[in-house]
């Protein structure tokens, strides 16, 4: 498994986890040290929101970034490309986040389905 796919945007990885219960969390261990995991109810709604700003708004090229005092924990997203794939809208995003002397970082796609962004592997 390559780290971009262990990392999956921590956010997705970790909200199925919860979703799912105890058995799920177990197979989550890689999650364990990533910045994702030691955001704090502020942090995630934070982050969600740049992503989200970067998706629907952002120009290729542009970074958004983001930064709670309160926690120290911070990141940035660059829209890397916009493209089309099956009909679909679709970007790439670079995302890098810290958290308690923690950090990550990779490239994601995303492309919209019915109005919604979801993880993607067309490139």
């Amino acid at each position: 498994m390559t780290s971009t796919f262990k990392f999956i945007l921590g956010s997705v990885v970790a909200l199925v986890a919860l979703a799912a219960g105890p058995a799920a969390a177990q197979d989550m261990r890689f999650m364990s040290d990533t910045p994702y995991v030691h955001f704090t109810k502020d942090d995630k709604a934070m982050f969600r929101k740049a992503m989200m700003e970067s998706l629907d708004r952002a120009a290729d090229g542009e970074t958004k970034t983001w930064s709670n005092p309160a926690s120290g924990a911070g990141g940035e997203i660059k829209v890397l490309k916009s493209y089309e794939a099956k009909s679909q809208k679709c970007r790439t995003l670079a995302i890098a986040n810290k958290a308690k002397a923690r950090s990550n970082a990779g490239e994601y796609n995303f492309c919209a389905k019915a109005g919604k962004w979801t993880l993607s592997n067309a490139q």
